[in-house]
Order: structure tokens, then C-alpha cells, then sequence
């Protein structure tokens, strides 16, 4: 279906609710059918779970607030996956040891570090730390 007619819906509900029904069954159906196979028994699934909640709801608001809260609760576990390739794909984050930042990486062998780069002088500057302005001990 590419078109959805909200008062044509809503008419049909209202002259021939069984003829609704039908309808709408018959859309859902269409739609599941024309889903790619690996994915249609999830729809399938969901669809059944959502007849099951409209089928034991005293009420439709009740029927739409279950549905809602299955749509939720599914929404939630997506959102846990991304959470969890976003922690597997994004850097280690730097530790951090009192003043400075250290990188996982860096040895703390500092002559086996000088060994593979430039002199000592190079490595390492003195930043002094004042607090108010006065020079701490």
C-alpha cells in the first residue's frame, strides 16, 4: 500500500467495521508477503503478538497502550545494540592518573621509550602548577 487515505479508513470503520477488518488483515497479510524471507518470521511474530494483545484488551486504548509498550520495550533493545557496537567500534578512552592523561599505550619503560625516539630533553616538559597565583610547594 503507498497510498494511506486516513478518511477513507475511517468512513469504511464507520458504515462496515467487519469490512474494515477484512481490509486491514488483508493489507497486513500483503505487506508480510512482500517482505524479504529472513525477516518475514520477525514480522510474522510481532504481527501475532499484537492480534494476541488487541484479542485479550478490554478496550482499544488499552490494545494501543500494550502495543505501545511492545513497540517500546523492542525500541529499547535496539537502542542497547547500537550502545553496544558504538562501545566496540569507538577508541579506548585515555585513563586518567591525577594531572595528566595517559595512553593505554605509552611504556612507562622511559629508556626503552628513549631508545626508540629522540633525546630526553625532547620528551618531557616542566609545567609549573600555581594555585591564586602563588607557586605551589
Amino acid at each position: 500500500m503507498t497510498h494511506f487515505d486516513f478518511k477513507e479508513w475511517a468512513d469504511l470503520y464507520q458504515v462496515d467495521p467487519a469490512a474494515f477488518e477484512q481490509r486491514r488483515e488483508a493489507v497486513l497479510e500483503g505487506y508480510v508477503a512482500s517482505v524479504d524471507p529472513e525477516h518475514r518470521l520477525a514480522l510474522e511474530q510481532t504481527l501475532f503478538k499484537i492480534r494476541m494483545i488487541r484479542q485479550r484488551s478490554k478496550s482499544p486504548l488499552q490494545s494501543a497502550m500494550e502495543s505501545s509498550k511492545l513497540m517500546w520495550e523492542s525500541f529499547g533493545k535496539l537502542r542497547e545494540q547500537v550502545q553496544k557496537l558504538e562501545q566496540e567500534l569507538s577508541p579506548a578512552p585515555l585513563k586518567q592518573n591525577g594531572l595528566r592523561l595517559i595512553d593505554s599505550n605509552f611504556t612507562t619503560d622511559v629508556e626503552t621509550y628513549v631508545e626508540q625516539s629522540e633525546p630526553a630533553a625532547n620528551l618531557a616538559r616542566i609545567i609549573p602548577f600555581t594555585a591564586s597565583g602563588k607557586r605551589a610547594h
